[in-house]
């Protein structure tokens, strides 16, 4: 990702006559004059950060030679290597259409002056320093604009070109990375238990003892009544019946109505006092028919 591709770049190159002649401090001409002429080169480069690229570049211009014989002519040549920072290392708006940059390289340049055979073939070292921009077209494609000053120290003069190309991104524009954001666990909301749900029968023996011809709740048993409520609470799904009984002494019709107000007795506490719902509860009186102790309890 963020390779970049310059294939044609097209420009127009001034060259710095007034020093490139004169001969005393050993230029490249001692006399002739470079003519300005059409740049032409092409870019390899890539992405270093979202900012920061490098190119590798070649370049050359062909033009001609004043002051040589009729028809004389020059070819510069130059291979280079540029980094350039784009505005985004200030801004950080790395989505932006139009990108400035300042651009900094160096590299090697020869002429070729068929005409000038002491002085042909010269090479050296140069510099670059220029700034331009990106005019960002899609995420792929930017039109490319510059201003550059190139110093070829050996030879001690200037050339300027001004130049423009199509740069192509392969594999996108580098993007910076996500920050990293740090989030506080959250404690887990306190899920109340389900109550649970009875699918068999529960049978609970209720020893609640009366005094004979009473169905009142001595305070003693309300403990047991409480044990139930208890799982009636645990069981909100679940019913209960509750059945009374009463020794074998007295009219049988009297100990059924006894039997069943015991029951009674016994609901009426649940409903009451733990606030289990009456339609849960059903009741029945057996008398004497099922006893579950003797006379003497």
């Amino acid at each position: 990702a963020g390779v970049t591709v310059t294939p044609l770049l097209l420009g127009y190159t001034f060259q710095d006559t007034q020093h490139n002649n004169g001969g005393k401090d050993g230029e490249l001409t001692n006399g002739p004059e470079l003519q300005d002429d059409l740049f032409v080169g092409a870019a390899l480069g890539i992405e270093l950060t979202p900012w920061l690229g490098f190119e590798a570049e070649y370049n050359q211009v062909k033009g001609d030679v004043d002051g040589l014989a009729a028809g004389a002519e020059y070819k510069q040549k130059q291979i280079n290597g540029n980094f350039y920072v784009t505005s985004d290392l200030i801004t950080k708006n790395y989505d932006s259409k139009i990108k400035p940059y300042v651009l900094l390289g160096a590299g090697h340049y020869k002429y070729e002056i068929p005409d000038l055979s002491y002085h042909n073939d010269e090479e050296g070292t140069l510099g670059n320093a220029g700034v331009g921009a990106f005019w960002r077209l899609n995420d792929a494609l930017s039109l490319r604009t510059e201003a550059r000053g190139t110093y070829n120290f050996d030879e001690k003069f200037w050339n300027y070109t001004a130049l423009a190309g199509l740069n192509v991104v392969l594999g996108g524009h580098l993007k910076p990375a996500a920050p990293v954001v740090e989030v506080a666990p959250v404690e887990p909301t306190p899920v109340a238990p389900q109550p649970q749900e009875l699918t068999e029968d529960l049978n609970m023996e209720l020893r609640v003892f009366f005094d004979t011809n009473k169905s009142n709740i001595k305070d003693q048993y309300k403990p047991e009544i409480a044990k139930v409520a208890e799982k009636l609470s645990e069981y909100p799904n679940a019913t209960a019946r509750i059945e009374g009984h009463t020794d074998n002494t007295g009219p049988r019709k009297l100990n059924e109505r006894l039997s069943l107000a015991r029951a009674n007795s016994v609901k009426s506490a649940l409903v009451n006092e733990y606030n289990v719902d009456a339609s849960r509860l059903s009741t029945q009186g057996f008398a004497w028919d099922q006893p579950i102790a003797d006379n003497k309890t």
